[in-house]
């Protein structure tokens, strides 16, 4: 055989419609982008297109030889049943998406009866057809061998934020692709799409990303979290792995024209999104509606020709998939027949149900250990109370702040598994650590570390971080490592609490700097959104974002984007919203991004008050400057009064807010005192500035005017 498929797989991705396989909002998929990608890649790559066409040619030799040959040696092996090992590698974040060992087994189940004709729904195929309905002779089974000869019951688990992407990005811990099916399961599915799999390639050390299946953890099985119209799903998706196209054929759409699937016992087809059973739209033939490959909700079997197709594809080394079955990999995968796993030692995961809490709060951890059955489990919880723990969900209270790690070692008969998740929990005090005066240029790294939650769920080396460089006015600065990120990655940091309550300020203020990767500063996704919570961070509530455009504060090209200049930062100035200004609140800024996003830096955060246009008297404190305006290296005097004794901090802000100077001016007595201001001691060009006395009560401001 000609060594075919040399050019990328084209994308099998099954969307069905609403009323089908509907997502649970109802809302309507998009079409099936099979068919798109298909179209794109045979008008596009005429290398593809000369692979697919001989691609076809081969299949179709073998098709017509299985046909003619019915007694031979072709369709001897195709009575013989081949075992195909699977793995189901579930990503998730710990929610609903992360199904049940049940639910898998269930899956396997529905899967085999389909390729076998024993599905429960078979009965019900119209006579039309139920002659050619075929026993594909494929037995899929999960595998009990990793490749390492480690014992697994055929189903991975691994925790992740991709899990809502729902994409190739989302393919976590594939194992080797031409020994095992790999199956992901994730939260959510790019396009609202249900599942998609890859046709058959042979590109010599090709990842497992452009193989396998990947599918919404509602459209897998029939019980636990599965939907209504998930039974035949997976088969559908399979179906494309071994080579089968939709029934109305990969260049067309369902119920938009006439299409074939190259296979002679299914009539050309407009496709149907509904159950016609007795539909007819181009042969003059009943069509095949219960046809696992239609997107009608009534599928019940496969034919004979798309058994031949299967075969072919099985048989063929351009597929690579004919050494899937041989008895080789079945014994290396521990599916052979009479293969009983044994020696599986549990694998310790958990989660907590809040990892972010006020000191004198409880959370609950949960054990979600899988892999095998645990008969014993020990926990240690760092400053927690209890402090140890045998229980399977224990409820843990936490009185000192900062962070905790969190260790849970579980066991049963065949061994011992222990995780560990360091920095696992974040405790903030009750009270407040800071007012609206609070001014963070982020140079110390011990303040950023004790007081800043640098936060990512599942921990990389892409987070937020401590910088001593690079900083806006000072050296320091905090910094996410986003260049060459995955799609949709998320990060956060968050704030310490702060008392607003005392309605001294209106805006938050912070610098930012980042650019796209490479030349076009439109090929990107980025958004740097903003979040409170008044409740240590129980719930989050959304007030505002920079997204787009509007975050690009330079031009960095195709090199590691380091601001090395002030006008390569932009600032940032929000509404603080009325919910916001309570007497212990926390922000939290989440930065979305794609791989043609470059590096992001965060400086200077502090507050604002609304109007400082004007002088502001204050019943307790009073300002004037005089004069004003004043040279750039001239003098003015700050005059102030002040009723009672009070602690002083004097601020000088420019028009955006930036803190350019802060000093505490210690116990001021009653009454009145002046200040001399020069503008070249603390670095003021030609410009307006703002100029603040706060007691931590009442703030007093006037305006200064340098020329």
């Amino acid at each position: 055989m000609k060594r075919l498929y040399t050019m990328l797989t084209v994308l099998a991705l099954l969307s069905f419609p609403a009323g089908i396989f509907a997502q649970t909002s109802g809302a309507q998929h998009d079409k099936c982008l099979t068919d798109h990608y298909y179209k794109q890649m045979m008008a596009n790559d005429p290398t593809f297109r000369a692979n697919q066409q001989a691609l076809e040619v081969e299949t179709q030799q073998y098709v017509n030889q299985y046909v003619a040959n019915k007694t031979g040696a072709q369709n001897k092996s195709a009575s013989v049943v081949r075992v195909i090992p699977v793995v189901f590698h579930i990503i998730h974040d710990y929610g609903p998406e992360n199904i049940s060992d049940a639910q898998v087994f269930d899956a396997i189940e529905k899967i085999n009866a389909d390729f076998s004709a024993t599905n429960t729904d078979f009965l019900a195929t119209i006579p039309e057809y139920a002659g050619i309905a075929a026993n594909c002779n494929i037995e899929f089974r999960l595998a009990q061998k990793e490749l390492s000869g480690g014992c697994t019951n055929g189903i991975d688990r691994i925790a992740s934020l991709r899990t809502y992407e729902g994409s190739d990005a989302a393919k976590f811990g594939g194992w080797q692709s031409g020994k095992y099916l790999n199956i992901w399961v994730t939260k959510d599915l790019t396009n609202g799409a249900a599942a998609y799999a890859y046709y058959p390639t042979s590109i010599a050390g090709l990842m497992y990303t452009v193989d396998g299946i990947i599918a919404r953890y509602d459209y897998v099985g029939t019980i636990g979290a599965a939907g209504p119209y998930a039974i035949h799903v997976l088969s559908h998706e399979i179906g494309h792995y071994l080579n089968l196209q939709h029934v109305w054929g990969n260049s067309n759409a369902p119920g938009v024209a006439c299409g074939d699937d190259q296979v002679p016992d299914t009539p050309m087809t407009e496709g149907w999104t509904s159950c016609n059973i007795y539909g007819n739209t181009c042969s003059g033939a009943v069509d095949n509606v219960q046809n696992h490959m239609e997107y009608s909700y009534c599928s019940t079997m496969f034919t004979e020709g798309q058994k031949a197709r299967i075969m072919a594809a099985l048989e063929s080394e351009d597929a690579m998939r004919n050494n899937l079955y041989t008895q080789e990999n079945l014994l290396l995968t521990g599916t052979n027949d009479g293969y009983i796993a044994s020696g599986c030692v549990p694998k310790a995961d958990f989660y907590a149900s809040d990892r972010i809490l006020c000191t004198g709060n409880s959370t609950t951890f949960h054990d979600v250990s899988f892999n095998a059955a645990v008969t014993e489990r020990y926990w240690e919880f760092e400053g927690g109370i209890p402090a140890t723990s045998t229980e399977i969900n224990p409820i843990v209270q936490y009185n000192d702040e900062g962070w905790h790690s969190v260790t849970l070692t579980v066991t049963n008969e065949n061994g011992t598994n222990t995780k560990t998740f360091e920095k696992y929990l974040n405790v903030a005090k009750s009270d407040a650590n800071y007012d609206a005066t609070y001014f963070a240029d982020f140079n110390d790294e011990a303040t950023v570390n004790n007081d800043w939650i640098l936060y990512n769920k599942y921990p990389d080396d892409r987070e937020w971080k401590w910088r001593g460089n690079n900083g806006y006015w000072n050296s320091g600065c905090v910094w996410l490592n986003s260049r060459f990120g995955p799609d949709l990655e998320t990060d956060v940091m968050i704030s310490p609490p702060f008392d607003l309550s005392l309605g001294l300020t209106d805006n938050l203020f912070f610098k930012y700097a980042t650019t796209s990767y490479g030349v076009d500063a439109g090929d990107y996704t980025m958004s740097l959104k903003l979040y409170y919570s008044v409740n240590c961070g129980d719930t989050w509530i959304y007030f505002n974002k920079l997204t787009g455009q509007d975050l690009i504060s330079s031009y960095g090209g195709s090199v590691d984007f380091y601001p090395q200049y002030p006008d390569q930062w932009g600032s940032a100035m929000f509404n603080l919203p009325e919910g916001a200004k309570e007497n212990h609140v926390q922000f939290k800024f989440e930065f979305v991004y794609n791989s043609n996003v470059n590096n992001i830096f965060i400086d200077d955060f502090n507050f604002t008050t609304g109007v400082l246009s004007t002088a502001t008297q204050n019943a307790s404190i009073s300002v004037k400057l005089s004069p004003n305006p004043v040279p750039v290296n001239g003098q003015t005097i700050l005059h102030y009064n002040t009723i009672d004794a009070v602690n002083l901090t004097l601020m000088i802000t420019d028009i955006y807010g930036k803190i350019i100077y802060k000093s505490d001016l210690g116990n001021t007595s009653g009454g009145s005192h002046q200040l001399i201001i020069s503008p070249q001691q603390f670095g003021l060009a030609a410009g307006c500035y703002f100029l603040q006395l706060t007691d931590g009560k009442e703030i007093a401001n006037s305006k200064l005017v340098v020329d």
